[in-house]
This record gives C-alpha cells, structure tokens and sequence, in this order.
C-alpha cells in the first residue's frame, strides 16, 4: 500500500480528527498496519475498565477538546505512568477524536472523556485511578465489546474514533502502542456496526466549482495531457434549467466513496440541486473546504443542528482540493479499456493498487470533480494512516443518463424511507416492498437503481430482458437463489483485508463466494438457451391470487429471445471462480477460524511443512508440560498442583495453601505470592520449560500471519476480478428479484415509446400501487386499479377532483411508481404499460412545516412548487396535490390556477393535478386545450350515505365529503351538528 504524500497530506495530518503525527512510520508484528509510535510499557498492565452499566445513553455531543498538558492534575500523574504519556501524546495528535487506548484486554479513556464519554454516552461507571503521584478520570470496557461501543460513539452520535492498539516487541515482554486507525462515521467499514449492510455508507466531499483550484498544478496537468481545461460550467448540472434559473445558485462538484465496497463517484451539481443529490446519495459524513464559507453555510442549512438523520459535517484543509491534481498519469495504459458509466455493470480494469494520483489520472473528470475526489482520498488516507484499498478510479455520474427526482419527491412517494420517520415499518416503501434479493451487493445496487432510474432506452431494455428471462426459467432463477444466499460481502471483504482490518472469517467468505461463482456460471451457461424456448406455463401461475388473471410477466415481451440469450451469456463469461484461490484458502484455513487474524491457530496445522514442524513441536512440548506436572503432583502428593502462568507474575506453580509446606520444605521451589487459598511458587525448570513453550507459540503465531499475509495479498491481486464477480452477481440478484416480484404479483413488462419529440405516448391500462396492493391483499381485500393515459387526444395535463379519501393522493403516487419501476428496469404492477420514458419526477404531496429552518406549512408548499416550475421540462412527469390549501380561499385558487397553466402553457410536461377548488374548472377546461378533467367516482344512496369506489372517471366531481369524513374519525357529534349548520347557512364567501 503506497502512502500518499504532498503538503496537504500533512496539514490533514496537524488538524483535528485527522492529525496523524509526526511520529515513524512502523509495521508492527501484527501486519502490515502503519502507525505513530508512542510510549513503551516495560510490562503490560492488566487493563480493568469501569463497570458497564448495560447500553448507551442519548445525550448532547461532548467536548473533546485538546488536552490541557499542563495542567496540575495531568503532570503529576504523567510523570509515573506511560500509559499517560501515550494519552498525553495522541490527545495532542488527535484532539477531535474519542481516544479508546488498549491496555491488557481493555480499552480504556482518561481524563475529561471518561465523563464525558465513557459517562454520558457510553454509560460506564467512571472511577478515579490512582498513580504514584495522583489520579485521574478513568474508564474502560473489555476489548471483545470495541465493535459493540464503535457502534454507538460512531454510527449512533456521529463521533470520531481513535484507536490506539498496542503491540508486543518479538522475544520481548514490552509493549509499544499506537494509534492504527481514525475511525469516523463515513470510514465505518466493520459490517456489525453499521444499520444495514444493504446501503452504501458514503463519504461525500463538495467542492465549490466557482472557486480557482490550484491554478499552477492545473496548468501542469492541462500541458501533460494535451487537452483544454474543463470548465465547470461545461457539463450540465444534475438538475436541468428550465425557466429562470436562480440568480445566486453555485455550481458545485461532488465526489462520493463507499470506502467499504470501493464504489467511487463524481459528478457535477449545483446549490439548487444538492438537496436532490444528498437524498439520493444518503452521506453518512459531508467534507467540505475549512476556508469555503458559502459551502460550509449552504451544508449547515439543509442540515440544522439535531436534525434527525443528520450526517457527520467535517472541514479539511483547502489545500487538499488540489493534492493530486499535477500528478504525470503514470502507465495509464494498464487499464484495460474505457470504463463505460452508463455499462449494465462496469467491469473493473485491473486493480491500480492504492495510489490517489494513478487514480485521479485515469478518471476523465471535470477539474472541480478532480479537486473534490482529491480532498476525499486524502482525508481517508489520513484517516486510515496511509492506507487506501485498492480503488478503481472514480465514475463520473451522468445527471442526464439519469431520472432526476427531489428530495421532497422521494420523501414523498417512499422510496426508501417511510412517512412516518424511523419508527416506521420499512416495508411500507417501495424499496422494502421490492427488495428480495439474498445478497447485500444486490440489495445496494436496487437501491441505487430506485433513487436513480436510467433515462437511457437500451440500458432499461437490457435489465428488463435479463428480468424477462429469470421470470420465464423458474427452474434455473431458483438453483440461482439458493447460491446467491451463500454469497458473501465479497467488496466488503477484499476492503477490510486491503485496510487491515480483515481476518480469516474475510478470506474464508471470498472463499466461499467463489465456489458459488463457479456453480452460477455454469448454471447459466447450461439454461442460456432458455431465452429462445417457449415461457414455461407455470411461471404465469400467481400463487393464490384471489382476481382476476392478468397478463404474465412473459407474455408482455416484445424483446427478441436472441437478444436475452447474448445478455445472458454475457453476464456468464463475466463470472469468474479463482479456482486455485479458492483451493489455497481452503486448504489453509480452518473452516472454524476466529474473525481477529491474532487469534492462535487459525491455520490448519497440515497447510504447510514448517507449520506442521511447529505443531508438533509444539505439542510434544506441552506433553512435556503435563509430564511435569504428573511428576510433581505425585512426588510432593500434591493433588492441587497446576502449572501456569500471567503476564504480571511469569511463569508460576499454584497449590493450595495446605499443599505450601511440601514445596517450601523441597528447596527447589520459591514462593512468589500468597493468596486466601493458594500459593505461588516459581521454580525454572518450569520457567525454561514454558519459555520454550512461548516461543515455539511465537514463531507459529509469526509463520500464521506469513501465510495469511501471502493469501490476503493473493486476494488482493485478484481484487478487480473479485470486484467484477460481485457486481455481475449483484446485477443477477437485482434481476431475479425482480422477477420473482414480476411473477407472485402479477406485474408485466412495461414498453417504452420511442423518443422522438412528438406527442406523448403514456398509457396505462389497469396500473395499481404497488405497496398498497400488498397491504390490502394480507388484510383479504383487493386494490382497485385505474387506467392513466397522457396523448394528443387524452391531453399531457390531467386535472383530479373527488372527495376526500376518495383515493387521488394513491392515484398520484401509483403514476409516478410505475414510470420509477420501468425505468430502473423492473416489470410495472399494470394489465399492460407503454410508458415514455421521463428525464425527472416531481411531486407536490402532503403538508408538512419546516420549524428547523423556519418555513411554514405554506412556505414548505411554495418552496417545493417554485422547484418544480424552474427545473421541470416538457420530458418530465409531474404531480401535484392541493396546490395553494395552506392559504386563504382566493389566494390560494389564483396560485392553483397560475401553476396549472404554466404548468400547460409553459413547461408543457405531463402532469396530473390534484384538487379541490372546482371553481378552477370553468376557468381552465376552455382555456388550456391540452388539459382533461378526472374525478375519483363516489356512489351516492340518495338518502345521504355515500361509498367511495376508487374508480378514476372523466369528469368533474364538485363534492368534497369533509363532514363525512370527520364523522367517520370521530369527531363529537355536536361539532359535526355546528359545522352542517354553519355550511347550509352559506356564511363563508371568498376573501379577496
């Protein structure tokens, strides 16, 4: 692993949580982990933590400020202890961090972060510790709970971590300790402390493409390559500008890492756009530039203190923007051809080991993406003391390839997130309603596919006939399941061994993952020709459905069979099993190996001769051993006799205490403590004995991590084929999953109109949502489904009236969910779907204030609406519900009539609008001929009852039903009684 250099390497290195030092760089004997050297301890302590008191506690942020080294306290109780100079030299190094210091079998905090950590979040008990000279504040848990209290400090309050390790010297009882790894919220790798495994945890950096970057380093790098600079202004923002733009929107440059599975972004963006971004890139840790005030300002307003959800916001040097950007692209024809963004599953080229300028040099990125990828590796590099697993340059995300959606729209149609915040169940979002895939790879890419739809045509065709095929071959899309279920995190793997932060379990789940490479690829190339031969009848078998029989999913297909086998095929010569690794894993590796690689005897003892050799040795010694206990307990009669040892006392023989005078009377033996019940003697005979003993533990425990250090490098010299394997099986899982969603629920294939600029072309005929759908059917009743067509002669605008509850918020919703289901590649819950394909999705739905940041329930509603009169185009879909209820009567049917029409007039996009103010209707019908009339149908008994039928009907339906409704949630009678008064009365009249 190469080590990243430059100034501005360094000054991450002197501020904050990423200071890294001044100290050597090391290799301890633990591999090949890079530290800052600190104190030695002479003789280990026995650690001891306070006690745990059983779970976190919720509390403010704590302070973690630099240590005070002068103070009275701290240079009283340095001046005997170093393990007190090691926390005195790593709170200077690493003041923005929580330092957890191992010490024996614990890790422990000193001073004011045992309050105000290890008390007020952690909940342990904190303790004074006593030292020759004084105490200090002191805590500390079991080191087998770190993964358990990482957990909370980081994931949980957003806190960065320190983890300062110790290491003992070869053939030595002292012990060196160093800080091995910064661990923040957008660098958590261990899979046990993250929520789930199954969404990216990116690392997002935001650059102002406004502002000069390194206008020197930039100038080199444009004379290298012999090509003009790019302006930031040269590639379109990711939201399209249409009608006025902002007069004070920034152009800003992103770049994003999932520093666990390696996926590395870039795009291009704007202030007005990054709302949308950061809801579909879901950050977990924002940098942004300490000297940039505008992007620190505009970060720190979507994002107010103590929001839930909050990512973790981290200022690193400006200089780091432009750390890499004059590096020479070195041997940039290793890759192996261009890495296509827009590919079904980019291949990985062939891995460009860890160095940041190798990286940058073969990306083709704007320079502002350049800058903001620049400051993003040096920060983890920094982070991870110099160590980068081995990353493919970064893809440049196409805003254009793309459906752009807002942050709103998200929110509000539930693709990821539910309504009702965290409580919520998951399954009530689109993603939890879809996601059946069995691998965390797949499950990462589905949801990468909901928030981002493709806008491109053939991409959708593609991933829509690898769904076709797997719902037309049930026999080979189960053997496929049931493999996939044995696949493990294999990028999360190969990143944590490349960071040293992996084991044995890692190498042997790689293992694992493989040997179901191999049976997939020949699963696939045994049914390839499956494509070309009839559906199999049963696949268009629902199971249990109590309705009325719908196409199948197969039957929809307007795709040639030829074309599904080549996609097919291809995906097969993808895979690739690494057979001989496979092999060498397998045969050194117990299948039982504890996950920490400083576990002893992970190894099988016949993996190799000099292995083998040591356990014998090893085992003809500890015979020996029990040899000399036999002995001594019957030639001093002394049944209570055991042999041991600790690291405070050596080596030692402990007897009872009516045993003692045996011994003691013998001369070979010299009491070294004495205990209630027991006595401990030293004698060297043992003494030489068990040193034999741990040495010959050594050079196994040495030769073990030889050999695991030879298969992770193995591993990760197969990384990019590794790589490859998991996005092609995670393409396979996506699609199976979404064919067993096409099959048990009745979806069919959607078809894409041309794209030709004409009239639009979105019919759908019997379209249902699909996560309603679903809640009704397990409660026994059953969705009722609605046709939708925008045309010349339906008209692109659609204006929805009916009574509350009469089902068009659902409505809505359902339009939206069809186009985002056929354009991430999936069937659509419809009898039949032609559908064009939209270059973005808006939505206006449900009231809602913002008190954060000081926004009314009607400012929220004109906010968003603004939104989607400037960035909608005539490719968009748009939905609007209740535009202009938060206000008064007359005001707000002006603002629904404006928006309408420029909604019609100007924009010329499909559009369905929502609403109850029927006076609009004389005014509108006439005046905008691209515009129909829709109502949600009610049926009326004539004697004052009524039943909603959810049936969408052309027409006008002028009655709202408020009094219905309120009767029916329990409003007291005698207000219902007032309230129908007050209405027949006809006292209320618009204001103007």
């Amino acid at each position: 692993m190469a080590r990243p250099g430059g100034s501005a390497w360094t000054a991450l290195a002197r501020r904050g949580v990423l200071q890294c030092g001044a100290g050597r760089w090391s290799r301890g004997v633990q591999g090949s982990r890079r530290g800052v050297s600190t104190a030695v301890d002479e003789v280990e302590p026995q650690g001891g933590g306070g006690e745990d008191s059983g779970g976190a506690v919720a509390g403010r942020r704590p302070d973690l400020g630099t240590l005070d080294a002068d103070s009275e306290v701290f240079a009283q109780a340095i001046s005997s202890s170093s393990v007190l100079t090691t926390v005195r030299e790593c709170r200077q190094q690493y003041p923005g961090s929580v330092l957890l210091v191992r010490v024996g079998d614990f890790y422990e905090l000193y001073f004011e972060q045992a309050d105000e950590v290890g008390g007020a979040v952690l909940g342990l008990q904190v303790v004074d510790k006593k030292f020759r000279s004084g105490t200090v504040r002191f805590t500390g848990f079991p080191a087998r709970s770190l993964l358990r209290y990482v957990e909370i400090l980081v994931a949980r309050h957003g806190l960065s971590v320190a983890l300062c390790e110790q290491f003992q010297e070869p053939m030595r009882r002292s012990f060196t300790r160093k800080v091995t790894r910064v661990i923040t919220p957008g660098t958590l790798i261990d899979e046990s402390c993250l929520d789930d495994i199954g969404v990216h945890n990116y690392i997002l950096c935001i650059a102002d493409a406004s502002a000069p970057v390194a206008p020197r380093a930039e100038a080199q790098v444009r004379r290298r390559r012999g090509r003009p600079r790019k302006s930031p202004d040269s590639t379109p923002p990711s939201e399209a500008d249409a009608g006025d733009a902002v007069a004070d929107e920034v152009p800003l440059c992103l770049a994003w890492l999932d520093l666990a599975t390696g996926s590395f972004m870039a795009s291009t963006s704007s202030s007005a756009g990054l709302s949308a971004d950061l809801a579909r890139i879901r950050p977990r840790e924002i940098l942004v530039s300490d000297s940039d005030a505008r992007v620190q300002s505009l970060v720190a307003s979507m994002f107010p203190a103590h929001a839930p959800g909050r990512p973790a916001v981290a200022r690193v040097p400006a200089a780091s923007f432009a750390q890499y950007m004059a590096a020479q692209p070195a041997d940039s024809g290793a890759l192996a051809g261009p890495l296509n963004p827009n590919s079904q599953y980019p291949m990985a080229a062939p891995a460009l080991g860890a160095s940041p300028d190798r990286l940058l040099a073969a990306a083709e990125l704007a320079d502002g993406e350049r800058a903001a990828a620049c400051a993003l590796l040096s920060y983890v590099a920094a982070t991870q003391l110099g160590l980068l697993p081995p990353l493919q340059p970064p893809r440049r995300y196409s805003a254009e390839s793309h459906m752009r959606m807002s942050a709103a729209t998200m929110d509000a149609l539930e693709l990821v997130r539910p309504a009702g915040g965290a409580g919520a169940s998951a399954t009530t979002t689109l993603l939890g309603e879809i996601n059946l895939t069995r691998t965390s790879a797949g499950s990462r890419l589905l949801a990468t596919r909901l928030t981002a739809p493709s806008t491109s045509a053939d991409i959708i065709e593609q991933r829509l006939d690898l769904v076709e095929f797997f719902s037309a071959a049930p026999r080979v899309r189960e053997l496929i399941r049931a493999r996939l279920a044995n696949v493990g995190d294999i990028e999360r793997a190969v990143n944590k061994l490349s960071l040293n932060c992996g084991g044995p379990h890692d190498l042997l789940e790689i293992a694992r993952s493989l040997r179901e490479v191999a049976h997939i690829k020949q699963a696939l190339d045994d049914h390839v020709d499956a494509a070309s031969r009839p559906p199999d009848a049963a696949a268009s078998v629902a199971a249990g459905r109590p309705r009325r029989q719908r196409p199948t999913a197969s039957a929809a297909s307007h795709r040639k069979r030829p074309e599904m086998a080549a996609i097919v095929r291809r995906h097969a010569q993808a895979l690739q099993a690494l057979p001989g690794l496979v092999r060498d894993i397998g045969d050194r590796i117990r299948s039982d190996a504890e996950r920490d690689v400083r576990a002893f005897g992970f190894l099988k003892p016949n993996c190799n001769e000099q292995i083998t050799q040591l356990h014998a040795q090893l085992a003809a010694k500890h015979q020996e051993r029990q040899q000399l206990q036999q002995q001594w307990q019957a030639a001093y009669a002394c049944a209570s006799l055991r042999l041991d040892s600790m690291p405070a006392l050596g080596h030692f023989i402990e007897v009872a205490r009516r045993d003692a005078a045996r011994l003691q009377e013998s001369g070979a033996f010299r009491m070294v403590q004495t205990l209630k019940s027991r006595v401990r003697f030293e004698n060297a005979q043992w003494t030489h004995l068990l040193s034999e003993i741990e040495l010959l533990r050594a050079r196994l425990c040495a030769e073990e991590m030889r050999a695991f250090e030879e298969l992770r490098d193995r591993v990760l010299e197969a990384s990019a084929t590794i790589r490859t394997n998991s996005r092609v099986l995670a393409n396979v899982d996506v699609a199976i999953s979404m064919a067993i969603v096409a099959i048990t629920r009745q979806y069919t294939r959607p078809r894409l109109a041309p794209d030709d600029g004409s009239a639009p072309d979105h019919t759908i005929a019997g379209g249902r949502h699909p996560v309603i759908e679903t809640q009704l059917l397990g409660s026994g009743r059953q969705f009722v489904s609605n046709d939708c067509a925008f045309s010349a002669a339906d008209g692109r605008v659609l204006l929805l009236t009916g009574p509350n509850m009469g089902g068009k918020s659902t409505y809505l919703r359902q339009i939206a969910l069809t186009s985002i289901l056929a354009q991430m590649g999936g069937f659509v819950p419809a009898d039949s779907a032609r559908l064009d394909i939209a270059d973005a999705i808006y939505s206006r739905i449900g009231a809602r204030d913002n008190l954060a940041l000081d926004q009314s329930t009607f400012m929220v509603e004109m906010v968003e609406t603004a939104h989607i009169l400037t960035r909608a185009t005539a490719r968009s879909l748009v939905i609007l519900d209740e535009i202009g209820r938060g206000t008064a009567t007359a005001d707000g049917v002006a603002i629904a009539y404006a928006t309408l029409k420029y909604l019609h007039d100007t924009v010329r996009c499909k559009a369905v609008f929502a609403t109850h103010y029927h006076e609009l209707v004389p005014h509108v019908v006439p005046a905008l001929p691209a515009l129909r009339t829709l109502h949600t149908a009610v049926h009326e008994d004539g004697r004052g009852g009524f039943a909603f039928l959810h049936k969408v009907r052309p027409g006008v339906y002028s009655k709202s039903h408020a009094l219905y409704v309120a009767q029916i949630a329990g409003v007291p009678k005698p207000v219902l009684a007032m309230a129908r008064d007050f209405a027949a009365a006809g006292l209320v009249r618009p204001s103007h």
